[in-house]
């Protein structure tokens, strides 16, 4: 009768002291390496400016504007691209707004689009979205459309800003021009901004004035952009659409908040 009461007394000391055991649970743990996520991406100023490059305001996915001569064209349109092979990327939002020409100024609301992405590398991992010229653009002749992406898995937030805005002259009506070119300070304090032009060797064709002045927030400054193309320069061959651009950025501090891109057609 002791030999069981000591045998009880030590199961019951031990029960106390050692861990519960484990409970099975219904959730299957899934390791976050092999979690897949979406890239839905479209040429970016903020990327290629982040990665050192010069960066074009004529974004090759967004078209606009009809050459020669410029005009707006009937049907805007832009196109997103999923970047991830490992994942699709379904209902991507794409919203599109718009401005006056000019760098900083107030954006409008200009139409919403869901897209379905495949896989980068399979049909369907692209696509295009088409709107009809609103009246109002139609009115302006120039101005900014710009593109932005959303999806709630993209694995890269840096690819998802789209932008043209652009100007532009044919040397057959003349090898001087000047533009120009409305800026606003978007930001939320006083800003010394700089305005800078590329890249070489055109930048040299153009000046910009004034090419510093401080801005309160929201406050707007003109600056004229001369165009002077060397007449050593010679005719691109025919069929050419663009023989060079020149890229009007403006920056506050080390920040750039938007650009202007101006085409050239040497033609004459």
């Amino acid at each position: 009768m002791m030999g069981r009461e000591r045998f009880s007394l030590r199961s019951i000391c031990r029960g106390l002291h050692e861990p519960p055991a484990l409970k099975r649970d219904c959730c299957v743990r899934v390791p976050e390496e092999i979690i897949k996520y979406p890239d839905p991406a479209t040429y970016d100023v903020d990327s290629v400016f982040g990665a050192g490059g010069t960066p074009t305001f004529n974004s090759p996915d967004i078209s606009t504007v009809h050459v020669w001569p410029m005009r707006p064209i009937d049907n805007l349109t832009g196109v997103i691209r999923n970047l991830s092979a490992d994942a699709s990327a379904q209902r991507t939002r794409v919203d599109m707004s718009w401005s006056a020409f000019g760098i900083g100024l107030q954006r409008l609301p200009l139409a919403s689009f869901f897209v379905d992405l495949a896989r980068a590398g399979f049909p369907g991992s692209e696509r295009s979205v088409s709107w009809p010229l609103p009246p109002a653009l139609k009115d302006a002749n120039r101005y900014g459309i710009f593109m932005d992406i959303a999806h709630p898995y993209d694995r890269d937030l840096t690819n998802n800003a789209g932008q043209q805005t652009v100007d532009g002259m044919q040397t057959s009506q003349g090898r001087s021009k000047t533009f120009v070119v409305p800026v606003r300070n978007p930001l939320n304090s006083v800003q010394l901004v700089n305005m800078t032009l590329a890249p070489e060797p055109t930048a040299s064709w153009a000046t910009v004035a004034p090419a510093a002045f401080s801005l309160a927030p929201g406050a707007q400054q003109n600056v004229l952009v001369s165009i002077n193309v060397p007449e050593g320069e010679p005719v691109s061959p025919p069929g050419t659409l663009v023989s060079a651009t020149i890229e009007l950025m403006a920056f506050a501090g080390s920040v750039l908040f938007g650009g202007v891109s101006f085409i050239v057609l040497l033609d004459a």
